[in-house]
């Protein structure tokens, strides 16, 4: 008998898998309704342990398929580990049962960017059937098994790593390491160890800008980003503009390395050599991402009113987005040009490492959310701040104070789930204020 424990879009790919090849499982979530549970009519009520955990269930269990979403030490976890009942992931599965080429992205930034962006350029050049992207970014793994499709990219957080122990691949991907989900790992370095595990495994590993990456870079097959495309510096600076902010430079770079990689186990360039790689090879890179649109709440620049510009950056839910943002913001409008409204669950995170550099963007501070006297506190002292009741009266509050030639900023730093459904609500909030729906 398999327990699926957490629902949710992850539980249910792992009732499609299990129906599909006709294995038995029981369902066990702490909500009494968790979202998606009503699509499964065959579902009987033996079939549910619902409203808490019990990890009694397990006696009669011989695999646990567990979801991101469970505390790594949740009490069935942990009594199974005891009972040497096997753990999985959907990942896992995945990996186990796919011969596709297997590219893992992980990263406390940037992961849903670089994996729509690497779909992109690989679909153009492979051809759009050959390619899926899956994971954090949406699609479940296990409900792309059957595609038929040659390459998967597969977006990983913190979570589905914690989780798994098989993360196997062809190309892994870490991004960056920073400040975030503190409230369930714990410590900055628990939380970099997680994500440094995608890289134990793969035949070409990737790595983004940090302090962290000089230690991995010592490992065979593990590359520098920035390196392997620094002779080419020229022609990416010449994709930023208007409609690229420039921190999207290092996220090109990584999808374009991705590419690079692919070439490289396909056995028809060498990345220990990069210099002798066709320039053509890059500019026809570059050349793809003229029809790459940008993802929705990611930086986004919805229009310009009176002079003011208004960036929706609602998907930013760490300090390290919102510094990104603030970087970006400073370069296109100089400084104490950005009006920056944040907020929300901050998951354990410290403001007050937020540089005195990147403070100088901003004019004027509006807080709202769940921990914004937390926030408050530790900025007032170096901002200008704040506080208001929600999101509509901080925008309010940050028109009224706005100029022209300056940024309306959205970066809240925080989850969302205190006042929002997700992030995306959050974002089409900001925009419906702004009045660029």
């Amino acid at each position: 008998m398999n327990l699926i424990l957490g629902f949710g879009e992850t539980g249910a790919s792992f009732v499609r898998f299990l129906e599909t090849r006709g294995l038995p499982y029981l369902i066990m979530d702490s909500r009494l309704n968790p979202p998606g549970l009503s699509h499964f009519e065959t579902l009987s009520e033996k079939d549910h342990f619902l409203g808490g955990f019990n990890k009694n269930v397990l006696n009669d269990i011989k695999r646990v398929l567990v979801s991101p979403g469970i505390d790594f030490n949740n009490e069935v976890l942990v009594r199974a580990r005891k009972l040497g009942i096997q753990i999985s992931t959907d990942i896992e599965i995945f990996i186990e049962q796919t011969n596709t080429r297997k590219i893992l992205i992980t990263g406390t930034n940037g992961k849903s960017t670089v994996v729509s962006m690497a779909g992109h350029l690989l679909q153009n050049i492979y051809g759009e059937d050959k390619v899926v992207c899956s994971g954090n970014i949406g699609k479940p793994v296990l409900d792309t098994i059957s595609l038929g499709n040659s390459i998967s990219i597969i977006e990983l957080s913190s979570f589905n790593i914690e989780h798994s122990k098989l993360l196997s691949s062809d190309i892994s991907v870490l991004l960056n390491i920073d400040q975030d989900h503190l409230d369930r790992h714990l410590s900055l370095e628990k939380y970099s160890q997680i994500k440094k595990a995608i890289l134990k495994k793969t035949k070409r590993g990737l790595i983004g800008p940090g302090s962290f990456k000089s230690q991995l870079l010592k490992e065979e097959n593990n590359y520098d980003i920035e390196a392997l495309l620094k002779p080419f510096e020229k022609d990416l600076s010449s994709l930023i503009n208007q409609d690229w902010p420039f921190h999207e430079l290092i996220n090109i770079k990584a999808a374009i390395a991705i590419y690079i990689a692919m070439e490289d186990l396909n056995g028809k360039l060498n990345l220990n050599n990069i210099k002798k790689i066709d320039e053509s090879l890059i500019r026809e890179s570059i050349y793809h991402f003229n029809s790459f649109k940008r993802m929705k709440h990611r930086y986004e620049i919805i229009g310009i009113r009176d002079g003011v510009t208004f960036i929706n950056d609602s998907k930013s839910t760490n300090i390290s987005s919102l510094e990104v943002a603030l970087n970006s913001a400073q370069r296109q409008h100089g400084k104490k040009k950005v009006l920056l409204i944040c907020g929300g669950d901050s998951k354990g995170q410290d403001f007050s490492k937020i540089s005195e550099k990147t403070l100088e963007s901003i004019k004027h501070l509006f807080v709202f959310g769940k921990d914004k006297q937390i926030i408050m506190n530790e900025l007032k002292n170096r901002a200008e701040c704040s506080l208001t009741k929600d999101l509509q009266e901080a925008f309010n509050l940050a028109w009224s104070k706005s100029l022209k030639g300056e940024a309306i900023l959205l970066s809240p730093a925080c989850a969302s789930t205190d006042m929002f459904s997700n992030y995306k609500q959050r974002g089409e909030e900001f925009r419906s204020l702004s009045g660029f729906n």
